[in-house]
Formats: C-alpha cells, sequence, structure tokens
C-alpha cells in the first residue's frame, strides 16, 4: 500500500493557502487539523485494507473477553468480527456474539469455557501523525489536505471557500470509499448472516 510523507502533505496544503512560509502556530495547527480529518477518514469505513486484520488469533482472558492489547500484536481499534476457529477459509467457523467495553469484547455465546483463543477480525487502532511521519496512506492523502484546507479556510473566517474545499475533500474521500464498497461486493468479511444455527453454543 502506498504511502506519503508529512512532508508531502505539508507542502501541499500550503500550495493550497497560497501563502509563504506558514507560521510555527499555523503549522500546529494544521497538524491538528490533519489529525482530526485522518481520525474522520479512519472512522468512515471497517474495510480500510491497510488496518483491516483478518481473523487473528488472540488469547482470550478470565470472564471470555479478548482485551485490546495482546503482547507482539497491533492493538485493536475496533471489533468487527470474532469467531471460535480460524474463519474466512475452507470449513465454517462458528461466529461469536459479542459486545464491548473499556475491557475489550466480552464474547456471550462461548461455546466451551476452557477454550483460551479466539479468532478476530478487526481494524487497528489509529496513530496520530506528527511532523516527521512518512505513513500518511495515500487512499487519506487528498481527502486530508482538501479537509484541512477548508479547516484553516474557516479559521481565517472564509466560510463560502472552506464549504467549497469541504465539498472537493469529500468527493476524494468518497472515491475511495466506493473502492472500497466494490470489494465488499465480491467477499463476505464484513457480512454476517444470522441464522438459528449460528447463534447456537456448541
Amino acid at each position: 500500500m502506498q504511502e506519503k510523507s508529512y512532508t508531502d502533505l505539508l507542502a501541499l496544503i500550503q500550495s493550497l493557502i497560497g501563502a509563504g512560509e506558514l507560521t510555527t502556530d499555523e503549522q500546529a495547527k494544521i497538524l491538528n487539523f490533519v489529525n482530526r480529518r485522518a481520525f474522520e477518514a479512519y472512522n468512515t469505513s471497517p474495510s480500510w485494507s491497510r488496518y483491516l486484520v483478518i481473523s487473528e488469533e488472540r488469547t482470550l482472558t478470565s470472564g471470555n473477553v479478548v482485551p485490546y492489547t495482546e503482547g507482539g500484536k497491533d492493538s485493536i481499534g475496533e471489533f468487527i468480527r470474532i469467531h471460535r476457529t480460524q474463519a474466512f477459509q475452507k470449513n465454517s467457523a462458528l461466529e461469536y456474539d459479542f459486545y464491548v467495553d473499556a475491557n475489550g469484547a466480552n464474547i456471550l455465546n462461548i461455546t466451551n469455557d476452557n477454550d483460551l483463543k479466539a479468532f478476530v477480525t478487526y481494524k487497528k487502532r489509529l496513530s496520530d501523525f506528527s511532523e516527521t511521519s512518512t505513513n500518511i496512506p495515500l487512499e487519506f492523502f487528498y481527502f486530508l489536505a482538501h479537509a484541512a484546507f477548508a479547516d484553516f479556510l474557516r479559521l481565517e473566517s472564509k466560510y463560502q471557500d472552506a464549504r467549497t474545499e469541504e465539498a472537493i475533500a469529500q468527493t476524494y474521500l468518497a472515491q475511495e470509499l466506493e473502492k472500497i464498497d466494490l470489494r465488499n461486493n465480491n467477499n463476505s468479511i464484513n457480512h454476517k448472516f444470522s441464522t438459528y444455527v449460528n447463534r447456537q453454543s456448541r
């Protein structure tokens, strides 16, 4: 997956602003805008390829809880689906119902209290970007540039121009989301079919 640096992103935003050198305070504000808008983009879909982890084995803690963190593995930002065994392969896998609290995902229909593992499909936690980041997702790049520029224009009380830039930003994001929709039509990662059989503990 392609990535750009924050330096590239800031250069594009500065070009959109059309100013000379930005002040330290302006640069700090733009970084805050970028991180806020990155969180917005991240939350628009559970299926961003770079953040999606499919059916990873995780250790259950007491009370049949899947914690957000486990040594040597990515932190979980959002639980999507949990199965008893490796899912999305040749054999069917029992899917668990769960609810999420501060401790993690609490499995409701555990099949056996002696089970120590579950297979979790989840979205990795999003980390804030900094001035030295080199991992800006290309799929977010143009949305972030125009959205942060729109926020900057609002800061300057240029509300009509901000609305125009916001529309451009949302168009870039919509194009990326459409790609996800096309992929989702061909797979079942985020499609859950509820039947009498898959709701039973076995």
